[in-house]
């Protein structure tokens, strides 16, 4: 029990809230099902290579890997402003991913923004229907 606390207090003076230790390991990402607006496409690709040819696309057009997993199958992403105006790099977009078979997956795009989960989600099935990556 004592670590408990002494775990809460490193935290607390450490300039971390609970809601962004929530976030960091992955339980702050429901407001992105329920509330964001969602773009789906599924693609003949195994998850692994989704999963990667996503987040190097993402960093190639200059937003930056904020939080996720390869293991839970989901990243969320921000610093979109340098190719989108219409938001601040704060601004988060998620993307999930759901293995169908072997080489099928599921991709979800989503953001509280709808503007920009539309524009990135156009820019990433773009992407990631190229073959050979």
């Amino acid at each position: 029990m004592l670590r408990i606390y002494i775990l809460i207090l490193v935290l607390f003076f450490a300039g971390c809230s609970p809601l962004e230790i929530g976030n960091v390991f992955g339980i702050g990402t429901k407001a992105f099902r329920e509330k964001g607006k969602i773009y789906t496409k599924t693609f003949e690709k195994d998850i692994f290579s989704c999963y990667t040819q996503t987040r190097k696309f993402l960093e190639h057009i200059g937003a930056s890997f904020y939080r996720g997993s390869r293991k839970k199958n989901f990243m969320v992403m921000t610093h979109f402003n340098g190719i989108f105006l219409q938001c601040n790099e704060s601004t988060e977009v998620a993307i999930f991913f759901k293995e169908i078979d072997k080489f099928k997956t599921n991709v979800e795009v989503s953001s509280l923004n709808y503007s920009l989960s539309e524009f990135v989600s156009a820019k990433l099935f773009k992407e990631l229907e190229k073959k050979g990556q």
